[in-house]
């Protein structure tokens, strides 16, 4: 999940016609390049294999991987905020190199192009939130920064960001059969060698006050949000998962997300995002071009 800045809110009791209710309007619908992924129609599951258990064992391989590529594409739609984002992250060996390109509309003001690279002695980052320095082209889904600006010592919590970056794919606690939804489909589809499954999170009232604590925290804070009130479907996650020499690897993730809850100024508020993470394996450079003043 990504922190939005949703709502200015005597501004928008002002501006916004007879809303009782900010409703959703496009903008997360990201075209994914797998037409399988979560497509499961027509289908037959493959016989002793189960979801959670690939999906398990994909993981566990991911915290090992030594070199990969992450490329993943986020979207946010409300009816006064919309936000898009494209992050690059490369793992090369101990080396990490992470890329974002935020870019908000209407009342989201988070905005910022930003790197981070640790090369196992030291961490450096650079953030620049300067607007006129970023674009983004909805008809082509195209992001461009005119000014990086340049690196900067890393101050902060270096194994929290490491973790983060290395370890982290969702705040969700998906890691126990029990924090599975009731509706939750255990099958797991092939289809041209590669293997698709959904794990469906319970998002209930009580899982996500308990279990999923960490989640409803995030959802609250960029809600600005009360948690009485707070609303969310059960949240999915697709997986697209290939097997190389024996070992399942991610090859594409995708998290669908649909909430709303009462912000501070007693208005409800309810939005939709998605985020969709393409893994490409052993072709991870951290190039001069990423390193700016540090090459």
């Amino acid at each position: 999940m990504k922190k939005i800045i949703c709502l200015t809110v005597a501004l928008l009791i002002v501006s916004s016609i007879a809303i009782s209710a900010m409703g959703c309007v496009g903008g997360v619908d990201l075209q994914v390049m797998d037409k399988n992924l979560g497509n499961y129609e027509g289908k037959k599951a493959v016989a002793g294999m189960s979801a959670f258990d690939i999906v398990m064992e994909a993981y566990d391989n991911f915290l090992k991987e030594p070199n990969y590529t992450r490329e993943e594409y986020f979207a946010f739609s409300s009816s006064v905020a919309k936000r898009n984002t494209h992050l690059i992250r490369k793992i090369d060996g101990s080396k990490v190199y992470n890329q974002e390109v935020i870019y908000g509309t209407g009342f989201d003001k988070g905005t910022c192009a930003k790197r981070f690279y640790y090369d196992t002695n030291t961490a450096s980052y650079l953030h620049n939130s300067k607007k006129s320095d970023i674009k983004y082209d909805a008809s082509t889904g195209k992001f461009t920064v005119k000014n990086w600006g340049e690196f900067q010592p890393f101050y902060g919590d270096l194994q929290k960001e490491l973790y983060e970056l290395k370890s982290k794919i969702t705040t969700y606690d998906i890691y126990s059969r029990d924090n599975l939804s009731p509706t939750h489909d255990d099958g797991v589809y092939m289809t041209d060698g590669v293997y698709y499954c959904t794990i469906k999170i319970d998002c209930s009232q009580d899982k996500m006050k308990t279990v999923q604590r960490a989640a409803l925290d995030e959802f609250l804070d960029m809600l600005s949000a009360k948690e009485d009130g707070f609303e969310i479907e059960d949240t999915t996650i697709d997986f697209a998962i290939i097997n190389v020499d024996g070992v399942y690897k991610f090859r594409i993730w995708r998290r669908h997300e649909k909430y709303s809850g009462r912000h501070s100024s007693g208005i409800r508020v309810s939005c939709e995002q998605t985020c969709v993470s393409y893994y490409t394996y052993k072709n991870a450079v951290i190039s001069s071009d990423d390193l700016l003043n540090l090459a």
